[in-house]
C-alpha cells in the first residue's frame, strides 16, 4: 500500500494536516521491509509545510530508509538518529522522539547491537502508549521481533509472537502477517537445529501451518508483499522437507502473482536456494552435492544477511552427506561453518565496541575490546553477558543525559520566567510606590489646608466682628458729630465700644501670630537657636513647676527620674518646646474626659546618647492612628482641642534640629510612651 496514492495534495491550511496524515501512514505501515515503497511518500512529505516536530520526525524517518541501504555508513547513520533523538526529547517532540527511537533500532539491528535495539524499540513503545496511540505502541511490539530473528533468539521470538497473535483484534492486518511469518521462520530455524526427526517434527507442522496462516492472511487483505513472501517461503520449507511437488506448485503460484519488478532483491536469494534444497531431490545424487557444495562456498562471501540461507544449506549437506555417504566433505562443510560462525561473533564484538566508542566516548572500552579480538574462542562464551553489561550502560548513560538535558532545559525556562516576573513586578511596585506618595503628599497637604483653615478661622472671625464693630462706632460718631448731637455719655460709650473691639482684634492677632510660629515650628533649623550649655534636668524641673498649676484640676502628678544634674550642649529652648507639646498632649489627650493620672519622664544617659522618655498611664492611642500622630494636623478632635501640630513639632525639633530620633508606643487604655533619642557625635547635643 502505497502512501503517496492515498490522499490527494493539499494546499492551503490543509497542507499541515494532510502532512499528518502522511507522517500517520508511515508510523502504521512503517514495520521495516515495506519501507522500499514509501520514498513517493516521503519526497511528497518533504515538499510539503512542517511543524518543527514534523519536520523532526521525518528527518528520523529518513535515517530509517537510509538504514536499509548496504553502502550507508551505520556509525553516522547511528549518530544522525541519537541526534534527532535528543533535540525532539529536549524540545519535548514525543512522536519524533519515537521515530528517532525506531531509526535507532533499525540502525543498531544492522550493526548487530541487538540489546540495544531491543531497547529502542521498547522505549519508541513507551513514548507512543504515553501518546495515546496504543495501536503504534503494540506495532513496536511486533517489530521487536525483527530484533529477535536477527539476533537468533528462536524461542524467545515464537513466545512474543504468540503472545501478539493471542490478541489479534489490536492488531493491523499487515503486522499480523508479520508476526505469522517470523513465528513460523523462528519455527523452521528450531527445526533444523534438531538432529532428531520426531523431535524437529512437532517445528516442521507448526511452520507448515503458520505459512498458510500467513498466505491466507495476506490474499484476503490484499497485501501483496506478504502474498509472495508467504508463497516464497512455503516453496523453500517443503523444497526443505523433500516435498518437490507441493514446492513447485508454491513457486508456480509465485511467479504468477508477482511481477517481475515487484521481486525485492533479497527474494532472488531465497529462490536461488530453493532451487539448490529441490536439486536434491529431483538431480542425480553428484550433480545435486556438487550444486550444493557450491552454492555453500558461494553464500560464504554474500554479506551478512545470507547467514540464514547457509544455515539451511548447512543442514541440508549435514542431511544428504550422512545419507549419501559423504561423510568427509560433510564434515569440512561443518568445519567451515563453524569458521564462519566465529568470525561472524568476532564481527559483532568488534562492532559492539567500534560502536560505543565512537557514540559514547568511552576510552576504557579499546583494552576490552582488543582483548576480546585477541580470545575469539572465550568471545564465544561471554559475549552475551558482555552485550547485557554494555546495554546496561548505555542505557543508564542515555537516561543521565535525558535527565540532565531536561533539567538544565527546565532551569533555563524557570530562570527566563523568573527575571521576566521580577522586571513586571518591579515596574508595578515601582508606579504603585510612585502612586502612593502621591496620594500621600495630596492627603498631607489636604490635612495641612483643612487644619489651617480651621484653626484660623476662628481668631479671624473675631478679628472681622471687632474691626467692623470699630467701623460701625466710628460711623456713628462721625453723623452725632456732623449732627451736633454728640452727648458725653454717648462718647464715652462709644469709646468703651471701641476699646473692647480693639482688645478683641489684638487677641486675634495674637492667637494667629502664635499658631503661625507653631506652624513655622515644623521646619526648624539649627541656625534658628545658637546651641549652648545647660542642666537638662534643671529643665525639667523648671517646667514642672510651671505646669503644676494645670495639673491641679485633673488631679494629674507628675514624678521625675532624673540625675542631680545632666548638663549639655544642645537647644535648650527647643529642648523646652518639646516637653512643652509632650505635656499639653498628655494634659490634653491622654487625660481627657478623666480626673487623676501620672507622668513619668526619666532621662539617662546610654553609651553616646540621651535617653529621655515620657510616660503616661491615660487613655492611650488607637492602633490605626499610631502611624499618623508625627504628621501635621492629624487630629481625632477636630473642631474640638488643639491643631494637631504638637507631636509633629516635637518630630521636626527633634529628628530635624537635634538630629536625634523620637519613637512611640501605645495602646488603648495603656497610656502612651514616647522615646526621645539625642545623639552625641554629629549631632546637636554633646554631653559635658
Amino acid at each position: 500500500m502505497l502512501a503517496s496514492n492515498t490522499h490527494p495534495p493539499a494546499t492551503g491550511t490543509d497542507s499541515k494536516a494532510h502532512a499528518e496524515a502522511q507522517l500517520q501512514l508511515l508510523r502504521e505501515y512503517l514495520t521495516g521491509f515495506e519501507l522500499a515503497h514509501f520514498s513517493s511518500s516521503l519526497q511528497l512529505i518533504r515538499q510539503m509545510p512542517l511543524a518543527p516536530g514534523q519536520a523532526l520526525e521525518l528527518e528520523a524517518f529518513q535515517i530509517l530508509a537510509q538504514s536499509l541501504h548496504d553502502d550507508a555508513p551505520p556509525n553516522e547513520l547511528l549518530l544522525r538518529a541519537k541526534s534527532v533523538q535528543m533535540q525532539a526529547q529536549s524540545e519535548n517532540f514525543p512522536m519524533a522522539q519515537a521515530a528517532a527511537w525506531r531509526a535507532l533500532q533499525w540502525v543498531q539491528t544492522r550493526m548487530r547491537l541487538y540489546h540495544a535495539a531491543l531497547d529502542s524499540v521498547a522505549r519508541a513503545g513507551e513514548l507512543y502508549q504515553r501518546c495515546g496511540q496504543d495501536a503504534l505502541a503494540v506495532q513496536m511490539r511486533a517489530i521487536r521481533c525483527t530484533v529477535l530473528f536477527s539476533s537468533e533468539m528462536y524461542v524467545e521470538l515464537r513466545q512474543n509472537c504468540a503472545e501478539l497473535l493471542g490478541h489479534p483484534d489490536g492488531l493491523a492486518a499487515p503486522v499480523r502477517a508479520l508476526l505469522l511469518n517470523y513465528s513460523a521462520s523462528a519455527a523452521y530455524y528450531l527445526a533444523i537445529e534438531e538432529d532428531d526427526e520426531d523431535s524437529a517434527a512437532p517445528h516442521w507442522d507448526d511452520c507448515l501451518a503458520l505459512r498458510q496462516q500467513a498466505l491466507a492472511l495476506a490474499c484476503a487483505e490484499g497485501l501483496h508483499y506478504h502474498e509472495g513472501l508467504a508463497l516464497l517461503n512455503l516453496a523453500v520449507v517443503t523444497a526443505t522437507l523433500g516435498r518437490a511437488a507441493e514446492s513447485r506448485e508454491y513457486l508456480r503460484q509465485f511467479h504468477r502473482r508477482v511481477e517481475p519488478e515487484h521481486v525485492q532483491p533479497y527474494w532472488v536469494l531465497g529462490l536461488r536456494l530453493c532451487e539448490v534444497l529441490l536439486g536434491c531431490v529431483e538431480l542425480p545424487r553428484e550433480q545435486a552435492w556438487r550444486t550444493l557444495l557450491a552454492f555453500d562456498a558461494e553464500l560464504a562471501l554474500e554479506p551478512p544477511h545470507s547467514i540464514g540461507s547457509r544455515e539451511i544449506v548447512s543442514h541440508t549437506i549435514r542431511r544428504y552427506g550422512r545419507q549419501w555417504g559423504y561423510l568427509e566433505q560433510t564434515l569440512q562443510a561443518c568445519i567451515s561453518q563453524v569458521r564462519v560462525e566465529r568470525r561472524h561473533k568476532r564481527e559483532i564484538a568488534n562492532a559492539l565496541g567500534e560502536t560505543i566508542n565512537a557514540v559514547m566516548e568511552r576510552p576504557h572500552l579499546q583494552h576490552e575490546n582488543a582483548q576480546l579480538a585477541q580470545h575469539g574462542t572465550a568471545l564465544e562464551n561471554s559475549l552475551a553477558q558482555r552485550n547485557i553489561e554494555l546495554s546496561n550502560a548505555l542505557c543508564k548513560v542515555q537516561a543521565e543525559v535525558s535527565v540532565r538535558q531536561a533539567a538544565e532545559a527546565a532551569l533555563r525556562r524557570a530562570h527566563d520566567e523568573l527575571e521576566e516576573q521580577v522586571r513586571a513586578r518591579t515596574g508595578e511596585l515601582e508606579l504603585a510606590m510612585r502612586s502612593l506618595m502621591q496620594q500621600e503628599k495630596q492627603l498631607g497637604m489636604s490635612r495641612m489646608v483643612v487644619g489651617m483653615a480651621h484653626e484660623m478661622n476662628t481668631p479671624l472671625g473675631n478679628a472681622r466682628v471687632a474691626a467692623s464693630a470699630i467701623a460701625e462706632q466710628g460711623v456713628e460718631l462721625q453723623r452725632n458729630l456732623a449732627g451736633g448731637t454728640l452727648k458725653r455719655s454717648q462718647l464715652q460709650a462709644l469709646l468703651s465700644h471701641v476699646a473692647d473691639g480693639g482688645a478683641l482684634l489684638e487677641r486675634a492677632i495674637s492667637q494667629i501670630s502664635a499658631l503661625v510660629e507653631r506652624f513655622k515650628g515644623l521646619s526648624s533649623h539649627p541656625e534658628q537657636e545658637a546651641c549652648g550649655r545647660f542642666d537638662m534636668a534643671e529643665l525639667l524641673r523648671m517646667c514642672q513647676g510651671h505646669w503644676q498649676p494645670l495639673m491641679g484640676p485633673q488631679s494629674v502628678r507628675m514624678r521625675l527620674e532624673l540625675p542631680e544634674e545632666l548638663w549639655l550642649s544642645g537647644y535648650g529652648n527647643g529642648c523646652r518646646q518639646v516637653f512643652q507639646q509632650l505635656f499639653e498632649n498628655s494634659i490634653y489627650h491622654g487625660f481627657k474626659g478623666r480626673t487623676g493620672g501620672e507622668i513619668v519622664v526619666a532621662a539617662s544617659r546610654v553609651g553616646e546618647e540621651l535617653l529621655i522618655e515620657w510616660a503616661d498611664d491615660g487613655n492611650g492611642i488607637a492602633a490605626e492612628h499610631l502611624g499618623k500622630v508625627f504628621e501635621p494636623f492629624f487630629t481625632t478632635q477636630l473642631g474640638q482641642s488643639g491643631a494637631g501640630l504638637g507631636l509633629a513639632s516635637v518630630h521636626s525639633l527633634v529628628v530635624d534640629m537635634m538630629k536625634g530620633s523620637v519613637a512611640i508606643a501605645s495602646a488603648p487604655g495603656e497610656g502612651a510612651r514616647v522615646l526621645l533619642r539625642l545623639p552625641v557625635a554629629g549631632g546637636g547635643v554633646e554631653l559635658v
